[in-house]
């Protein structure tokens, strides 16, 4: 009777499963580690603002930006308009694109947040906040 030989793919397989155990362990291991809770973390306090259109935008298409972040982009179809963000930074600068008109205005934000009114005189756009 011959005698039969060891299957080295099974020897393979085994060493291949083991490894995947491992790594499998190491990523429960680092995922405790950085979620002890085995949630993300506290979320983020957020600065809500509550930007006003009041008077000569009737008309123009304009674009609100706040830190890179597009949040108003349309034609202003009445008088006033207001538009609530709430952002997560406490320093916040807000830009007011009109393509039409080819003009570009920024104001930095209040870091409390809160109302901001803006108007339009002689095509140029001036900031109060509240």
């Amino acid at each position: 009777m011959k005698k039969r030989r060891a299957n080295p793919n099974k020897g393979i397989m085994f060493g291949i499963m083991a490894m995947a155990v491992v790594v499998l362990a190491v990523v429960v291991f680092f995922w405790m580690w950085c979620f002890p809770d085995g949630t993300h973390g506290t979320e983020e306090a957020r600065t809500e603002y509550r930007i006003s259109l009041d008077e000569g935008f009737r008309g123009d298409s304009v674009l609100f930006q706040i830190n890179d972040s597009v949040v108003f982009s349309r034609r202003v179809a009445a008088d006033s308009l207001e538009v609530v963000v709430a952002v997560p930074d406490k320093e916040n600068l807000l830009m007011v694109v009109r393509p039409e008109a080819d003009a570009v205005s920024s104001f930095e934000l209040p870091s409390e947040g809160g109302r901001v009114v803006l108007r339009n005189h002689d095509e140029t756009v001036s900031m109060e906040a509240f």
